[in-house]
């Protein structure tokens, strides 16, 4: 039986990962941890994000609907 891989990101690699473009560092961790395995989380880091991401000074990368 194969063991599926686990790949812990933190909330500021996942922010970093939603709002750069396909060709950064974050994003490409992101994208090659979803393929390889799965993606993992605290609730803590859930909190965080979701703090950090409602933030207005992202409003110039996605509008509030939209994240």
């Amino acid at each position: 039986m194969k063991k599926t891989k686990h790949f812990v990101l933190d909330a500021n690699v996942l922010i970093n990962a939603f709002l750069q473009s396909n060709y950064s560092v974050a994003t490409q961790a992101y994208y090659r941890a979803k393929e390889k395995g799965q993606i993992v989380y605290s609730s803590d880091t859930l909190s965080e994000f979701i703090d950090v991401f409602v933030r207005p000074k992202f409003d110039r990368y996605l509008q509030l609907e939209k994240r």
